[in-house]
């Protein structure tokens, strides 16, 4: 049995089916906040009913997001080879699951390690402990994020079949007959039903890739079954006729289900009579919501959805963390339970929204949010990225000012001639976030502005060594800026900042690069300016010569002078090169 005359791009009924199973994973995630469940941090009320009360999702929602998740690969194959398809999963997944794993999930993990007494360093401990050696020696905690894990092994499993010529073919025809007719009601519960009573009580659920044998066959046959069969018309033409029953046995299954998990006899004869209503309940819940889904959505498109669509992954992203933190922040004013729970659920889905709205709107942040690329208008299509980087750039400088001014305004009496800029951020300063965190974030765009610069001298010059060196010094400097405000002055480790320094060497690659390629002239003179400049209060300032120079009493403004060139020249430099990107990309290369 061959496709029947199936759709070949996606499909609405799905697009709402996977933003309500999301939707209803963050409600869930909540209510684990209150369930006598080990969370990752809990409120102060428990309720005991919600260990039965959370059946009502536990069984169905995750395995139908896996379904909808090998329905919607299947989609992408239709027009892609499969290299293509598996270029475009991992451009999708990867950069979100490594963002996630190294900035959202620390600050769950260093939550949730604080609130049970575990660990008492601050967040830059808890970064060494999480990847230093000795921590990534057992492993880098992914979270709410296994299920990124396990869709991009899944997905790139599932195109490795499709290499295989016919085998795709094969298993879509077996698996139409193994479900046509009355067959649709019984052969994915036998599955069911076989899986839970063989493996889940050997393997259970650990969310673990190396270990999770139950769940792979429950959610890779999931992924699998609706890859296979989402363009198979007979399949949905099935679930639409029997909706009602499926609906019908899923009412029935649930009360049966809770009593059983709530009763001190549901396990007996070895759980099987328990893991036989549960799989049930799984079945009849996924193909009823299939089944109406696909009788009444297939055709509700509209702006919302759209949104809706867009926004799922950047919010599933971000709702753990923001659950968590807001958690343990709420939980100190001691609020009756359902005022409690009704403000994590909008702080909840607020702040993903709000940073969503943010994420979206800076093209360059966007893929490690789980959202495409902005589509480049007409007559930008040349060096669009790479001028963005620049961009970066030239807001990294403007940034840094506006945290130390703020700094500055919230310390009354100090004293810019004898006070260093770094205890802004020290222990001593009335708000030392404003500072830290404002070089934090420099520190991350002096990185991405150093990646800007290398690729620019590499498309106007072709040099890459130049470019690769450039970028180099950008990072490392980066580094060191974002380090530092991890480690405030005094502590040692703030003197990663000497890492920074090393931006002194930037001009003169840049003058490397450009100096027999093009005709920029003034932005010559200008480096060349500012790297004597630099060296000369390097000089000055490490009493090299004319000790006296500087002292005590001024040595705040000799450091000032020195942060505004060292920092400020970058800005500069970006807004050159840019408008040099800009006018090569038009074809006018003799515009400087």
């Amino acid at each position: 049995m061959s496709v029947a005359s199936a759709p070949v791009s996606r499909r609405n009924d799905l697009d709402w089916i996977r933003v309500a199973a999301f939707g209803l994973l963050i409600l869930y995630h909540v209510a684990l906040a209150y369930a006598p469940y080990d969370w990752h941090v809990h409120s102060a009320h428990t309720f005991g009913w919600l260990h039965e009360a959370l059946l009502l999702t536990n069984p169905w929602r995750l395995t139908l997001l896996f379904l909808v998740s090998g329905a919607a690969l299947r989609f992408m194959t239709v027009r892609r080879s499969p290299a293509r398809t598996l270029r475009a999963r991992a451009e999708r997944l990867l950069p979100p699951l490594i963002f996630g794993a190294l900035v959202l999930v620390p600050i769950q993990s260093f939550t949730e390690a604080i609130d049970k007494g575990g660990f008492t360093g601050n967040f830059a401990d808890w970064l060494w402990h999480e990847f230093s050696p000795s921590g990534l020696a057992n492993g880098v905690p992914v979270n709410h994020l296994w299920f990124v894990v396990y869709i991009t092994v899944y997905s790139a499993i599932t195109i490795g079949l499709t290499t295989i010529p016919g085998l795709v073919e094969r298993a879509e025809a077996w698996l139409a007959r193994s479900t046509a007719g009355w067959r649709i009601v019984v052969v994915p519960l036998v599955y069911l039903i076989v899986i839970r009573i063989v493996l889940f009580p050997i393997f259970g659920i650990t969310n673990k890739l190396s270990w999770d044998f139950y769940n792979h066959f429950l959610s890779l046959g999931a992924f699998l079954f609706g890859f296979l069969l989402v363009r198979h018309e007979p399949f949905w033409a099935e679930l639409e006729r029997r909706r009602r029953l499926f609906a019908g046995v899923a009412l029935i299954a649930l009360p049966i289900m809770m009593l059983q998990a709530g009763h001190p006899g549901g396990g007996t004869w070895f759980g099987i009579p328990r893991a036989i209503v549960f799989a049930i309940d799984q079945w009849a819940m996924i193909a009823a919501i299939l089944g109406y889904g696909s009788r009444y959505l297939r055709k509700a498109s509209g702006p919302a959805l759209t949104y809706l669509v867009d926004a799922t992954f950047p919010l599933y992203l971000a709702h753990q963390t923001v659950l968590v933190v807001a958690v343990w922040f709420i939980r100190p004013a001691h609020l009756p339970a359902p005022v409690e729970a009704l403000s994590l659920v909008g702080i909840t889905f607020g702040v993903s929204l709000l940073i969503y709205e943010i994420v979206r709107r800076i093209p360059v942040i966007r893929p490690v949010w789980g959202l495409k690329p902005l589509p480049v208008p007409p007559g930008r299509a040349r060096y669009h990225r790479r001028r963005r980087l620049l961009w970066i750039g030239m807001a990294a400088p403007v940034l840094a000012l506006t945290a130390v001014l703020i700094g500055v305004a919230t310390w009354p009496g100090f004293n810019h001639a004898t006070q260093y800029l770094s205890e802004l951020g020290g222990a001593a300063a009335p708000a030392p976030l404003i500072f830290n965190g404002g070089v934090f974030l420099a520190g991350g765009m002096c990185m991405a502005a150093g990646v800007g610069f290398g690729l620019a001298i590499h498309a106007l010059t072709g040099g890459r060594v130049v470019a690769a060196l450039t970028a180099g010094v950008f990072i490392l400097a980066g580094i060191g800026l974002s380090a530092s405000s991890l480690y405030p002055w005094p502590d040692p480790r703030h003197m990663a900042i000497n890492l920074g320094l090393g931006i002194q060497l930037a001009p003169l690659l840049l003058l490397w690069g450009l100096w027999k390629h093009m005709n920029l002239r003034r932005l010559k003179i200008f480096l060349l300016v500012v790297f004597v400049a630099m060296a000369v209060l390097t000089v000055l300032t490490r009493h090299l010569v004319l000790p006296g120079a500087v002292n005590d009493a001024n040595v705040g403004w000799w450091e000032r002078a020195y942060a505004i060139i060292l920092v400020g020249w970058v800005g500069i430099a970006a807004w050159v090169l840019d408008r040099r990107l800009k006018a090569h990309s038009a074809g006018d290369p003799d515009e400087a």
